[in-house]
């Protein structure tokens, strides 16, 4: 299991009339996470996609269970439990203090630059052995 934690302190901008987080500002905090928990196991998008793969959501899904709010401080904390294979399947947190806001998942797959689903490039996969 790999996991990475990143801090957002919500802007004005992400809430609503009612000063409640817009429920698909959530996405946007899931990438960040994602991309940095990427980054920390050495596999930066920019390398990625410098050598011609890309990771697409395939599917996400968000759970919401408190509201976070203008100027809350979040931890945000994407996790992945399973060595990928064709799929990678990543689950995030957002937690205000000690109070679980929302929960989510992202399914992602390799493709090439043609747009075809490929299975993992073998640095990808020799990269994430280190980890499960």
């Amino acid at each position: 299991m790999i996991s990475s934690q990143i801090k957002v302190v919500v802007r004005f901008a992400e809430t609503d009339a009612m000063g409640v987080v817009y429920h698909a500002n959530y996405l946007p905090w899931f990438e960040i996470a994602r991309t940095a928990l990427i980054a920390q196991i050495g596999l930066p998008y920019t390398k990625l996609q410098s050598q011609g793969y890309h990771l697409p959501v395939l599917e996400a899904n968000v759970k919401y269970k408190l509201p976070a709010k203008y100027d809350d401080e979040l931890l945000v904390t994407a996790t992945i439990k399973e060595m990928p294979a064709l799929r990678i399947r990543i689950e995030y947190t957002v937690h205000r203090g000690n109070e679980m806001l929302t929960t989510g998942t992202t399914t992602h797959v390799f493709m090439n630059n043609e747009g075809h689903a490929i299975r993992p490039p073998e640095f990808v996969i020799e990269t994430f052995k280190k980890y499960f």
